[in-house]
Order: structure tokens, then C-alpha cells, then sequence
């Protein structure tokens, strides 16, 4: 059939016909003649992909579901945990996620169009390429870099709920998270077929034991992980044995406290010959290897590492009984590991060190403030001592990151968020997200000079001291109102890293703002600058972790150069 019918049966403008088409979310046969020749399947598809868009699915997402890289269930939970961050669920858009499901899922969008890149969504016409991926806790992000134009041309998420455990023993399974990042990846270097190198970033500290092929065989033990504050036999946490007989303190959840916990217990799978991370064991997977080098960003954040020789503390890992040989391999080289599909891949970074490198236009004059989570307080440094409050992380070409980190964050944000919105349907209203008028009272109450409630928001205690908790100070009549426990707890969050930054021995001129609280709560920006006195900048671009890894692996190729930040790539807002 002719366009002009298929606008009739679907309610789409030519327009949007055509685009869809050229997006590759539908393929369209021709006449001998060339004018094309719409079929029923071409309908149905046409209106699943309108219910998809009318209710907020992203073109990239609709791709991702025709391609095959996620499932109905998880397009819709994707989305629906986006429209109850922004709306709640009273919203029409998550009514129609949940109908979707509850009527019967494909059933209801109708049968998927055979997927197909097409050229006049000029995919070919790009230059370079570059592709970074992300392993989150929750999350495999992607983006691809035109290293040429100095573009982002595609940002991919890709949410995974993978807990086999997740309480004192927080367990995630290693395979279905390799599968699922292989997808993407696949997916991307499909669609595009001028990537150039692949850089590869993730969640830090956890471990999954692999064998002599390389396979995994236990699940990713990840960084939540608290089997190491247990006690053993003797009632001796696993922690407080390491740091008895080797005089250094490790937290629980890295690597090497989770190991001899196993060890200790008699856990540590029999086939096992080494552990890694998750995103050395996707490298693995992807290039057909037996072990990789560990970069030193990540090797660091096992415990038991000496930063400034690179290498791990063996002498003290053989007093608690943990063979040499064992342990990953280490590089601090910027190395090109393997090549998936003649693709080069570069040595897996940590994801501390790729959010800087995603975040930072020139190192030597600006500090990273990172508030996700938690948040972080971040330079550039020489090796040098330093407080017990701040950790020396390995960066790249023998530099540092000096860090301070701190537990409060988006997560002590949410938790307010929360309390507001169980009073609103306590009142008897329709459960909705509060975090629009939280930040648009936090805004007023700031343009207004009032200074909100005194707050110390160590509602997750700190790292130097987990049993501490939070405090409200300083109320009285004018501000014990919700406006000013809002501006509160935001301030409180610029205090703490503000403390930390001031035992930095090198100061900046200025600060850059990143994470997703700092982008989505406006007045963020304007006390970071109070509390530092310093000019600061937004930084607009998301995923920062997997920009910063593009970036890393096109260096690592010898395409762009690094000389004070990769400037050039991102871009800040005022």
C-alpha cells in the first residue's frame, strides 16, 4: 500500500513515516518501480513504534528492542523508572507502561518489523569512531564519539537488575551481565562500521573468580559486598584480620578482603586461577582471551596495592595467605589489551578515573565535583602524602587522582524526596514525584537569601566513620519548613566535600559540577560556588564515564591527544 494509506491507518504525518524509516525502525519494500510498497507488518510496526514515542521511548530504545538487545518488560521498566523520577505513577504515560504488561505485552505493541540499517540514517557518513562502555551496578551505558567532528553521536543505556543476593553477600551474575553488554556493543559496531577502538569502563572494588580459559566461574561479588565485616571463627571480622597482620586497613567489598574471606571459609571455587573485574572479564569475553592485564585504577581499588610502585603489596598478600600468583596481572600503560571484530580494545580504567577524563577541560587549573550517589571531590595530582581522609587513585600517564569521597549524595536527596511523597499519600493524594517541586522550592528559597536549616546529612554515616550519623541544627521558627530542610541537606552535601577539599595541598581556580544531581537540581551550581568561592561550570555531558573511556581508547590508539583534558569534547553550562 501507498504512504498516504498507511497515514490514514496509523495517525502518523508522512513525515514521521519517513523518519522512522530512515531511523532503520522499519524496512520498506519497493516496486520494480521504486515507490515503496507498505505491508500489514509494516502497520503494526508503525503503531507499536507510536505507542512507544507517545509515551516517551526514545528512538535509540525503540532500536534497541527491534534489534533484540532488550526485552518488552525491560523498555517499559526502563521507561517507567524514568517517569516516576519526572511524574510518578498517577502520570497517563506510567498508566499505559503498566497496561502494556498487564494486557499482554507483545500482544498489545504487535509483531516487531525485521530490523535494518539504513543509509538514509547516515550511519556511514560519520568519521572516525570511538565507543565507550560502562558496566554499572545497575546500569551498561554506551556512547559513541565522532572523533573527527568531536561529536557524541549515540548515548545508549541499558538498565539490568542481576542480583542473585543482595544482602550481606551481594552477588550479581557475571555471565547475563557479559551478555547483555556483548549485545550493545554488538549492536553498536552493526550499526556503525567505522569504530575505530573501544574502551571499556565499570564499577570498581568487586571481583568474579575465572578459570584457566578465562570463563567465570562464580558470580561478580560486587562492591556492596559485606561478608567482609563478619567475624570469622575466632569472632574477628575478616577486615580486622588484614589490618592486624598487615598493619594497612581495607573496607569490605574490595577485592582482596572479599578473597580472604573465601579463602578463610573455603568458598573460592576449586577450577578458579585468578579473579578480575567485570570489565576485565567482558574484555576477555569480547577478545577471545585466557586473562588480561588489569589497569592499575583498577587493580587499586582491590586493597593492598602500592599506588606509587605500581604493584600489588605481595609480601603483605602472602602473610594472609593470598599466592602471588594468583593475582591479576598490572599495567599502568595505557595498552591496547586485545581487538574484538579487528576493533582495538584498551586496557579497562576504573570509573572515577573515566568520569574525570569524560568531565574535565583542563586539569591543572579545575577540581571535579561529582555528586551521583554519593559524591566525590576530585584533582589531578603528583604522587604525594596526603590526609587519611583523601585516597591517592592511579590515573594515567603517571598521574593521581586525589579523592575525596564522601557517602552523601543523590541517595540522601532521594531519601527526602521519599519522606515528601509518603506524607502525600498519607493525605489522602495520588502518589507523584516530588523531586520538580523540591528543587523549585530550594531555587525560591534561594533567590530569596534565606539560609534553610543547618544540616550534617551522614544519614550513610562517612567512610572514615560508618557509625555517624546526621544532624538538623540550628531551628527555629522562620526556617523549620520544607523549603528549609531542602536547602539544608543540599548545602550540607557542599560542606562535606568542601572539608575534604580544603586538606588538598593544591588548590584550583575552578570547580566543574558533574553527576546527575548536579545537572537536575538547578541551584546546585550556586552553592558549590558559595561554599568553594570559585567559579563553577556545569558539565552538560551524560554518561561521563563512558565519554571519558571513548576518549581514553582513541588516545590509547594514538588518534587524539591528551595534554591537560580533552577539552575539546565537552561542553559546560554557566
Amino acid at each position: 500500500m501507498k504512504i498516504i494509506e498507511v497515514e490514514r491507518l496509523t495517525g502518523l504525518s508522512q513525515k514521521a513515516i519517513r523518519l522512522y524509516e530512515g531511523k532503520g525502525l522499519i524496512k520498506v519494500l519497493r516496486d520494480s518501480n521504486g515507490y515503496r510498497n507498505y505491508t500489514e507488518k509494516d502497520i503494526e510496526a508503525l503503531k507499536s513504534i507510536k505507542l512507544f514515542r507517545s509515551i516517551g521511548i526514545s528512538i535509540t530504545d525503540i532500536r534497541l528492542y527491534i534489534s533484540g538487545v532488550i526485552s518488552l518488560e525491560e523498555l517499559i521498566d526502563k521507561r517507567k523508572s524514568q517517569i516516576l523520577k519526572d511524574s510518578g505513577r498517577g502520570s497517563e504515560q506510567y498508566i499505559i507502561c503498566e497496561s502494556i504488561i498487564k494486557m499482554g505485552g507483545e500482544d498489545v505493541v504487535g509483531s516487531k518489523c525485521d530490523f535494518t540499517e539504513n543509509e538514509d540514517d547516515n550511519t556511514a557518513a560519520r568519521g572516525s569512531l570511538s565507543v565507550g562502555i560502562d558496566i554499572g551496578t545497575t546500569t551498561i551505558s554506551a556512547v559513541v564519539i565522532d572523533i573527527d567532528s568531536r561529536e557524541r553521536v549515540e548515548t545508549f543505556s541499558l538498565p539490568h537488575n542481576l542480583y542473585i543476593r543482595s544482602d550481606i553477600y551481594s552477588e550479581q551474575n557475571a555471565n547475563e551481565i557479559i551478555n547483555k553488554a556483548k549485545k550493545l556493543l554488538y549492536h553498536i559496531l552493526d550499526r556503525y562500521n567505522n569504530v575505530v577502538s573501544i574502551g571499556v569502563t565499570g564499577q570498581m572494588h568487586g571481583i568474579v573468580y575465572i578459570n584457566e580459559n578465562g570463563e567465570a566461574v562464580s558470580n561478580l561479588i560486587n562492591w556492596q559486598d559485606k561478608r567482609a565485616d563478619q567475624p570469622l571463627s575466632d569472632g574477628i571480622s575478616t577486615c580486622e584480620h588484614i589490618r592486624r597482620i598487615t598493619g594497612d586497613s581495607i573496607a569490605t567489598g574490595y577485592g582482596i578482603a572479599t578473597h580472604y574471606y573465601n579463602i578463610a571459609n573455603g568458598i573460592v571455587p576449586y577450577d578458579a586461577v585468578s579473579f578480575c573485574s567485570i570489565m576485565d572479564l567482558f574484555i576477555i569475553n569480547i577478545c577471545g582471551l585466557k586473562r588480561v592485564r588489569t589497569h592499575t585504577s583498577i587493580a587499586a581499588s582491590f586493597g593492598l596495592f602500592d599506588v606509587k610502585s605500581s604493584c600489588f603489596k605481595k609480601e603483605k598478600l602472602s602473610l594472609i595467605g593470598i599466592d602471588n600468583s594468583f593475582l591479576p596481572a598490572v599495567t599502568d600503560k595505557n595498552d591496547i589489551v586485545g581487538k574484538c571484530k579487528n576493533i582495538p580494545v584498551s586496557v579497562a580504567i576504573g570509573d572515577n578515573q573515566a568520569s574525570f577524563l569524560g568531565s574535565i577541560k583542563e586539569n591543572s587549573t579545575s577540581a571535579l565535583v561529582n555528586i551521583g550517589t554519593g559524591s566525590q571531590i576530585s584533582v589531578i595530582s603528583e604522587y604525594c602524602d596526603h590526609d587519611d581522609e583523601l585516597e591517592l587513585r592511579p590515573f594515567i600517564d603517571g598521574k593521581y587522582l586525589m579523592c575525596g569521597s564522601a557517602l552523601c549524595g543523590g541517595r540522601s536527596y532521594s531519601m527526602l524526596e521519599s519522606f515528601f511523597r509518603s506524607y502525600t499519600v498519607s493525605a489522602g493524594m495520588s502518589e507523584s514525584s516530588q523531586y520538580r517541586i523540591m528543587n523549585d522550592l530550594a531555587r525560591r528559597t534561594y533567590d530569596k537569601g534565606e539560609v534553610g536549616l543547618t544540616v550534617e546529612p551522614f544519614f550513610y554515616g562517612k567512610r572514615s566513620d560508618p557509625t555517624l550519623r546526621g544532624t538538623i541544627k540550628m531551628i527555629d521558627h522562620n526556617n523549620f519548613t520544607p523549603e528549609g530542610l531542602i536547602l539544608g541537606i543540599l548545602k550540607g552535601m557542599c560542606s562535606e566535600l568542601y572539608e575534604m577539599y580544603k586538606k588538598i595541598p593544591e588548590k584550583r581556580e575552578f570547580i566543574i559540577a558533574s553527576g546527575g544531581a548536579a545537572r537536575r537540581i538547578d541551584v546546585m551550581k550556586n552553592l558549590i560556588c558559595d561554599e568553594f568561592e570559585l567559579p563553577t561550570y556545569v558539565n552538560m555531558t551524560e554518561e561521563e564515564a563512558s565519554v571519558g573511556v571513548a576518549l581514553y581508547s582513541a588516545f590509547a590508539i594514538g588518534k587524539i591527544n591528551y595534554n591537560n583534558g580533552f577539552f575539546e569534547y565537552i561542553s559546560y553550562s554557566k
